[in-house]
C-alpha cells in the first residue's frame, strides 16, 4: 500500500480550520430544507373546536408543496455533517498521538493558523527548526492518516 502524499496531509490539515464553517453551512441548509415542513400560515387558536374529520387545508397545502426529494436532500446533508464531525475527531486523534514537539508545531501552524514567527516564539525554536519539525511531523502523519479509514477515504470538495 502506497503511503499518503505529504501534499494530501497538508491539504487535510489546512482543511481542518474550515470544518466548523462547513458544518455551520450544512446545518443552515438543513434548517432551510426543514422549514418546508413548517405550516405556511398560522392557525387560529381561540379554544373553539374546529375538527372536520378530514385533512386540513394547511396540511394538504404543505404536502402538495414539498419537493419530491426533500427527505433525501436532508439525509444527504446530515450525512455530510456527521462525516465532517468524524473527520475532525480523527484528525485531532492522530495529531494528539504525535510526540509533543511535533504536536505543538502542527497544532499551532495548521489547526490554529498561526504564522511561522508566532509558532517559533510559542515553541522556543527558530523558524527554520519549526519548519524542519513540521516536515518530520507531516511524514509521520502521512502514515497515520493512510491507516485511518475516516481520513484516507475523505474527499475534500473545492
Amino acid at each position: 500500500m502506497a503511503t499518503m502524499k505529504k501534499s494530501k496531509v497538508v491539504e487535510i490539515l489546512t482543511f481542518y480550520r474550515n470544518i466548523d464553517g462547513e458544518i455551520r453551512l450544512y446545518k443552515s441548509t438543513v434548517a432551510d430544507l426543514e422549514a418546508y415542513y413548517e405550516p405556511l400560515s398560522a392557525q387560529p387558536l381561540d379554544g373553539m373546536p374546529r375538527g372536520k374529520n378530514s385533512v386540513s387545508q394547511p396540511t394538504e397545502t404543505i404536502a402538495l408543496n414539498l419537493p419530491d426529494n426533500l427527505r433525501e436532500d436532508i439525509e444527504f446533508y446530515n450525512s455530510k455533517i456527521s462525516a465532517l464531525y468524524k473527520l475532525k475527531t480523527e484528525i485531532l486523534k492522530e495529531v494528539s498521538g504525535l510526540e509533543l514537539k511535533f504536536k505543538c508545531i502542527i497544532t499551532d501552524y495548521y489547526l490554529h493558523g498561526l504564522k511561522w514567527e508566532q509558532v517559533s516564539v510559542r515553541n522556543h525554536y527558530s523558524e527554520r527548526q519549526c519548519k524542519n519539525i513540521r516536515n518530520t511531523a507531516v511524514e509521520t502523519l502521512a502514515a497515520r492518516f493512510e491507516n485511518n479509514p475516516a481520513i484516507a477515504d475523505f474527499k475534500i470538495t473545492a
